[in-house]
């Protein structure tokens, strides 16, 4: 009796109907750049790269390990793969984060949690309460009181910010971070002064 020739594994569709998140980030682990292609069209419409940029990113690993996924994502995908002409191709996005990983194998990979949105748009001043919980996250092997003083310096120049955007609303946020390195707080308080505040 002959044996049925089987197809090998790269050239079969994924089975599944749904878009799995954390196979794709092996996939991407293992530098698999013909994984999209085995993705059915379904599959393909689920990929988020917002959200695989945020998980590959960070890595539960050495610390050099950890530089080179921040440093390597940021600079090979991060950068561009949410650029509007990129965006229109997302197998183009899924090169680019394969391009990004290391391809050592699986990874150990965790999310990285997000400020509110209304204090990264600069509508809301953030606390320290909760910067500190954010970079302690973030950064779980730092120190508590260097993670307390940067989680005060961020709220202060946060604060400022807030103020700068009430202030100068048609300026977008790359202006006001700007506006924010080259303004005192004596000048803004001088500001204020004459406009009879």
């Amino acid at each position: 009796m002959a044996k049925a020739k089987t197809k090998a594994p790269e050239d079969e569709k994924l089975e599944q109907v749904e878009f799995s998140l954390f196979e794709a980030i092996a996939a991407c682990d293992r530098k698999d750049y013909g994984w999209w292609d085995r993705l059915t069209p379904e599959q393909q419409k689920k990929f988020h790269p917002y959200v695989m940029l945020t998980f590959l990113s960070s890595v539960k690993s050495s610390r050099a390990m950890q530089e080179f996924h921040v440093l390597s994502v940021n600079e090979m995908a991060n950068k561009y793969a949410l650029h509007e002409v990129v965006s229109k191709h997302p197998k183009l996005q899924w090169l680019m984060l394969c391009a990004a990983t290391l391809g050592k194998g699986k990874q150990y990979h965790q999310w990285i949690p997000n400020l509110r949105p209304k204090v990264t748009k600069l509508q809301e001043p953030a606390t320290v309460k909760e910067i500190s919980e954010y970079f302690s996250k973030v950064y779980p092997d730092a120190d508590e009181n260097l993670i307390k003083e940067i989680s005060e310096n961020f709220v202060k120049q946060h604060k400022r910010k807030v103020y700068l955007s009430d202030r100068f609303p048609n300026l977008k946020i790359d202006d006001i971070d700007l506006l924010n390195n080259l303004v005192t707080d004596e000048e803004i308080e001088k500001y204020e002064r004459d406009l009879g505040n």
